[in-house]
């Protein structure tokens, strides 16, 4: 097969408007006459396609021998020239605005009505004569072979049921537009070009009949068309509103808008069926004279494509008396516009030139540069300077879409990419604001933490100057008279000693320790009475404590109690005021140790005799228990610090800060091991002898209350901020570590766990309960309940007893029934 030739001449026209980008868009291609073998029409289908135009012409130029100038006209003998017509689907034998687009090329543009004997074009159709008239516009003589069918669409619908069935789903669904379709009559303008002119009552039907189905081809709708050469061929809806009627003796004039939507995409401008419905109009409105009709059409208004379309309808009486057409004449009364692209770019020029030797259309700039370079015609390889080029006189050029964006597929594809696009680049964006996010909370977190941590150390630097101008030396102090405090890496040596030798001790007889003698059973526990009921001798009491001899209670107002245990009631021995309000005091070795509100550490005999003062912490003391040997003290306090101290001697041993304000504190049973509670609701577990922290577990809220289990691995936990106990087991880790949660009627202030570690002791606000644990059934049970609310509970000798000091200032003893 001869491959399509490598250059062919084209024009790209707006018909039927004088506004560039309006009316109906038509590619005409120059084929010459020496080409024409190779141009099949194969070929020229393919190329149809290419431009994605409604219809593309191929205009056949019998230039003389060597010819190759696409603005010479033919030769003088040339009256007519041969046209073919291809739509994107095939070839058509007549079409209006090709014929009038191909004519004011011709004629108009080219300037063919003067310098050529061109008259008309022969088409498919038969030949098709064209003339330029004195005011400019363009007209040709359409071929008008007219046949009105014998039916119209609704008469042949009621004759066949066939027709009804295969019509019916593709009327338009408005109840107007579709009685009007099925009044249509069918007029063929030539053979195998049919229209079914729908007459709309109003502009608004015309607007709505873009809702209409589409995808039947009339053509082949059985008993439909009439039989015969009128059969088959190409029959679409073409519909129209009739605007305004001027009649007069000489002259007809109607006025329509129209619209054409059966095509694959809207046609802007259809001057084969503007001409059958001017036909068909003239045939209604014969009055048996010669009188002419103009009828005018504006079609393509809807798709921004406003186009202007002139059918003159020439009719005639013969010598018989017969009324006839003579004559269909097709015009555009505005002037058609013209796109040039460039030979080189492919594109619409700014400054357009052509040149003397191909004729082919050039942006200055391009043609100019490609001369400097190569001295030749860019188009047919022949000498050519630069006065060779004749300059073009346009409008401002407008660039025209490519012919890739002039089908509705390839519109969608266009769309589908810049979608796709957006989609990418909206995810992408999307990633980056989170990662801009996380960068800014991170950010901001950092920020955040480095204004606590300056925070915590302006407050810790303010706090040790207070600190340091409250350090005295006690007058008890040992031996070598330094009471002050000294920070290091935790016990001495001989001290550590000690925790170790008790450890060893301690721990070696737990498993096998039974309960001691005379302890008090869970049955006491549960039928015990109260056997002592007094006011405390001590102005807002703020701690209760007790050993197997004596009980002290302590106030805001520093004032202490020292009571002798008798029984099951308490007796007044001795009282005495610190000088500093108490806020936490243990009894030991009857020796009283208070914690107090100014960060000291003061130590009494149970007669009131002052022992030992320290001064070592910066805030409140919150905190205070011994170590299993006696000998050893810490105390923690809200200054974030825990302070060693040795009873005996009166000797401050190691103190060491924390990151948390310290609220309780607790030895192990072995003493190898204490557990301080924080305000941030985490339980620390340190190493007695380096301070060093082992284990963290947390309560989840400020810790109020600590005490260890003598089993050795239980600890219990509460917070005066939440209900409930929680028992952790120092075997675990973890969430894991929280072994039980015992119910409780509020919030907890104080716990105490007896020797046998069978009764923990709690008490609160909503009063104090006393929880067992039984080994046998392992399952944990309330004994008994005192409703009294309380600030402290711990248990007296052997557990027989259990003082509670209220918040009433009431002080209760809870003993063995009698």
């Amino acid at each position: 097969m001869t491959s399509a030739p490598a250059r062919l001449g084209y024009w790209t026209l707006n018909v039927f408007t004088a506004t560039r980008f309006n009316g109906n868009p038509l590619a005409v291609v120059v084929v010459p006459g020496h080409q024409r073998a190779i141009v099949t029409q194969e070929t020229k289908q393919r190329i149809a396609r290419e431009f994605n135009l409604s219809e593309t012409v191929f205009i056949h130029v019998p230039w003389l021998s060597g010819n190759t100038d696409l603005l010479c006209p033919p030769a003088a003998d040339v009256t007519h020239l041969e046209v073919d017509i291809f739509s994107i689907e095939g070839e058509i034998p007549f079409g209006g605005h090709p014929v009038i687009g191909t004519a004011h090329l011709l004629l108009k543009h080219l300037g063919w009505s003067e310098s050529s004997n061109v008259k008309g074009l022969r088409t498919k159709a038969g030949a098709i004569p064209i003339l330029r008239r004195e005011d400019g516009s363009v007209r040709a003589a359409t071929p008008h072979a007219v046949h009105r069918h014998l039916h119209t669409l609704g008469e042949a619908m009621r004759t066949s049921t066939l027709v009804r069935d295969q019509v019916t789903p593709f009327l338009n669904r408005n109840a107007s537009i579709r009685e009007a379709e099925e009044r249509a009559p069918l007029v063929s303008i030539v053979k195998g070009m049919t229209f079914l002119l729908v007459n709309l009552r109003d502009l608004d039907d015309l607007a709505l009949v873009k809702e209409a189905q589409r995808g039947l081809d009339f053509s082949k709708v059985p008993r439909l068309l009439d039989d015969g050469p009128w059969s088959g061929g190409f029959c679409v809806r073409y519909y129209y509103h009739l605007e305004s009627r001027e009649g007069g003796d000489r002259k007809v004039a109607w006025k329509a808008g129209a619209r054409m939507v059966e095509m694959p995409t809207e046609d802007p401008a259809s001057g084969s069926a503007a001409c059958a419905l001017a036909y068909y109009l003239a045939e209604a409105d014969e009055t048996g004279t010669e009188r002419p009709l103009m009828l005018e059409v504006t079609q393509g208004v809807e798709m921004g494509r406003k186009s202007e379309m002139v059918v003159e309808v020439m009719p005639e009486v013969d010598d018989g008396g017969v009324w006839r057409i003579k004559d269909v004449y097709l015009a555009a009364h505005q002037n058609t516009t013209h796109t040039m692209l460039c030979a080189i770019s492919g594109e619409a020029p700014d400054e357009p030139v052509v040149s003397k030797k191909s004729g082919a259309v050039f942006e200055k700039r391009l043609v100019e540069k490609y001369i400097e370079e190569n001295g030749k015609d860019p188009v047919s390889g022949e000498e050519l300077d630069l006065e060779d080029l004749l300059p073009i006189k346009t409008a401002r050029t407008v660039r025209p879409r490519p012919p890739t964006l002039t089908s509705i597929p390839a519109l969608l594809s266009q769309f589908q990419n810049e979608w796709d696009s957006l989609a990418i680049e909206t995810y992408n964006l999307r990633e980056q604001l989170a990662r801009t996010r996380e960068e800014l909370a991170t950010a901001l977190y950092q920020h955040d933490a480095a204004v606590r941590v300056i925070a915590r150390l302006t407050r810790e630097r303010d706090e040790a100057r207070d600190a340091l101008s409250k350090v005295t030396v006690s007058g008890s102090a040992g031996a070598n008279g330094d009471a002050m405090v000294v920070d290091n890496d935790g016990l001495p040596e001989d001290y550590s000693e000690l925790v170790d030798d008790f450890q060893a001790k301690l721990s070696k007889s737990r498993k096998k320790r039974p309960a001691p003698e005379g302890w008090a059973t869970a049955e006491d526990v549960s039928s015990a009475q109260q056997t002592y009921n007094s006011d405390s001798p001590v102005p807002e009491s703020t701690s209760l404590a007790t050993d197997d001899t004596w009980t002290t209670i302590g106030g805001r107002g520093g004032d202490v109690a020292v009571f002798s245990s008798e029984g099951d009631a308490l007796k007044l021995a001795q009282s005495f005021n610190i000088g500093s309000p108490v806020t936490t005091a243990i009894v030991s070795d009857a020796t009283v140790i208070a914690g107090t509100a100014k960060g000291e550490i003061k130590v009494y005999t149970t007669q009131g005799e002052a022992k030992a003062s320290f001064s070592e912490h910066a805030g409140p003391v919150t905190g205070v228990t011994s170590h299993p040997s006696k000998q050893l003290l810490v105390s923690v306090g809200t200054d974030k610090s825990f302070v060693f101290y040795d009873i005996q001697s009166s000797r401050t041993l190691y103190r060491k800060f924390t990151d948390s304000s310290l609220t309780t504190v607790a030895f192990h049973p072995d003493g190898h091991l204490f557990a301080a509670g924080t305000a941030s609701g985490a339980i620390n577990i340190y190493n007695t002898k380096t301070g060093e922290p082992m284990a963290v577990y947390e309560l989840g809220a400020s810790v109020s209350a600590l005490v260890f289990s003598e089993n050795g691995y239980w600890f219990a936990a509460a917070s005066d901020k939440a209900p409930n106990v929680v028992i952790f087991d120092l075997r675990k880790d973890g969430a894991a570590a929280r072994s039980k949660e015992l119910p409780t009627t509020g919030p907890v202030r104080s716990l105490d766990w007896e020797y046998s570690a069978q009764f923990l002791a709690v008490a609160g606000p909503g009063g104090v309960a006393v929880h067992s644990y039984s080994k046998g059934s392992k399952a944990w049970s309330v004994l008994r309940e005192v409703a009294e609310p309380a600030v402290k509970a711990v248990w007296g000798a052997k557990a027989k007893t259990l003082q509670i000091l209220g918040e009433s200032g009431k002080v209760l003893v809870d003993g063995a029934a009698q």
